[in-house]
């Protein structure tokens, strides 16, 4: 009797019978046909994480590269490495890659983001900066890029910049949502997209390692 497999099966039972290499592992994540491939070719991505960091491009990319090593969750064993000069950022699980992501680091000349091994100390999904933000008055914006100690007008209150995905790792410095350039030009916390900070969020814990360098 004969036993009819979708090729999707056959590919997968295949390779759970012999050691995958790096590459393989892609495809097999992604055992949908080529549509890791096609991805690659849409948006630019490399397929590989080495020709991703290899492109003449990488420096000013706004493309997030991913991993197998992204599904797998084991915050203890995750560490986030930003990287100041190519403004990059990226995940590492259990040692493995599995994520790199453009960042926005603190601006040359007083807001340097401090370099050095850092630990998460604090996580709020939903944060707003006490330090920087706008003045606000009858619920529109008089003044933004203002800090909580510069004189407000009359009739007019501080209002915190939005900071979704908080996760603090040095001081009044953290990992947040914000406008990514591709120069440093925050106030000294590293602005990751929403797409790859909300990742690093459900990725990382409280105690979870952050190296920059």
């Amino acid at each position: 009797m004969k036993m009819l497999l979708f090729p999707g099966l056959c590919a997968l039972l295949l390779a759970a019978c012999s050691s995958p290499s790096p590459e393989q592992r892609l495809r097999d994540l992604y055992a949908e046909g080529d549509r890791l491939e096609e991805l690659a070719k849409n948006k630019r991505v490399a397929y590989t994480f080495e020709d991703f960091i290899a492109s003449e491009d990488y420096r000013n990319s706004r493309d997030i590269w991913r991993g197998p090593a992204i599904e797998t969750d084991d915050p203890q064993h995750s560490v986030v490495v930003i990287l100041l000069e190519e403004q990059r950022g990226r995940l590492f699980i259990g040692g493995e890659i599995a994520m790199d992501f453009p960042v926005c680091s603190g601006r040359v000349g007083g807001s340097e983001t401090p370099r050095g091994s850092f630990r998460i100390s604090e996580k709020k999904r939903d944060y707003r900066s006490n330090l920087y933000g706008s003045f606000m008055k009858n619920g529109r914006v008089v003044e933004r890029g203002v800090s909580a100690s510069d004189p407000c007008p009359p009739g007019a209150y501080f209002e915190g910049a939005d900071m979704p995905y908080w996760m603090r790792f040095n001081g009044a410095i953290g990992l947040h949502v914000g406008n990514v350039h591709r120069e440093s030009a925050s106030h000294g916390c590293v602005r990751v997209p929403e797409e790859a900070c909300s990742i690093l969020f459900s990725k990382l814990a409280v105690g979870s390692q952050v190296i920059v360098k």
